[in-house]
């Protein structure tokens, strides 16, 4: 056995998505092969040491977990991305894990190339994701290696890391670049990523099953976003946008009257985060 990253990753809602007729989990499945098979992607997850998938659920391994979390990060904001103009874009949910692995033939396979993985990294990555009651396409890892990726590249984890409400676990602001100095030229895909996020709180946050998911996605936009004004406001990055404009105030004010379901206290977060955004 040896030490790797694993990222794992899945369709967020897919359980819903794959009831009845199972159409949805069909789309679903379509789209994602899809994206995952464009030139840039390909690219990407080329990149990664070993690739396994089933289903709905893809794993991923490196062994260096600096470049692991950069590689997801970027891997998640490059496929949600390129599915922003679908009526229904697949949002991606996932987990970070360092530890053994190993990686076994296929059980109905006769080739001796690997098809399989298991080990303790890959527990833990499966458990991360079903982290509490949290929800959302968030992608989670633990604080310890958290505190491992800080030990060898601090300004990576000032960037991309913070700690959720649930005790030692992190996760990754992945609607961010993995880099900050590259923000001024996506700037205009975070933009649009907060818009999708509102657009989709508007239309299913809620929904009384699967509406947290995207009350979540929101909250995770302002938090990007939040981060982003933390670093203009240090120097060390620039937005030729104001900042106020990715989550206007208007706009969610707008939604917590017009869609029914939203927790009161739901908007209120939501609003108090789009309202610190931006002030000296």
């Amino acid at each position: 056995m040896a030490a790797e990253t694993v990222f794992y990753f899945d369709v967020l809602g897919f359980r819903q998505l794959a009831e009845g007729s199972a159409q949805g989990a069909v789309d679903a499945l379509s789209t994602l092969a899809e994206v995952l098979q464009s030139p840039a992607i390909v690219q990407q997850t080329e990149q990664w040491n070993h690739r396994y998938a089933l289903s709905d659920s893809v794993f991923l391994t490196q062994a260096d977990p600096v470049q692991a979390l950069r590689q997801a990060s970027d891997l998640v904001f490059n496929l949600v991305s390129l599915n922003l103009m679908k009526d229904n874009p697949v949002l991606l949910r996932g987990a970070l894990a360092y530890g053994e692995v190993r990686h076994l033939k296929g059980i109905f396979l006769s080739s001796n190339e690997p098809a399989n993985l298991v080990g303790d990294a890959v527990v833990e990555a499966v458990a991360l994701e079903h982290a509490g009651e949290m929800k959302g396409p968030r992608i989670f890892l633990s604080e310890r290696l958290a505190q491992t990726i800080a030990a060898t590249d601090h300004a990576l984890a000032e960037w991309l890391l913070r700690p959720t409400m649930t005790p030692s676990v992190w996760e990754v602001l992945w609607l961010l670049p993995s880099v900050p100095a590259e923000f001024s030229q996506d700037e205009r895909v975070v933009k649009d990523l907060c818009d999708l996020s509102l657009q989709l709180l508007k239309t299913k946050g809620g929904h009384p099953h699967y509406g947290a998911h995207y009350r979540e996605f929101a909250l995770l936009a302002g938090r990007c976003i939040e981060r982003v004004d933390t670093f203009t406001k240090s120097g060390f990055i620039t937005a030729s946008a104001p900042l106020a404009t990715f989550l206007p105030v208007t706009a969610i004010r707008e939604i917590g009257n017009v869609t029914s379901g939203l927790p009161d206290e739901y908007v209120s977060q939501l609003l108090r985060l789009a309202e610190s955004i931006g002030r000296p």
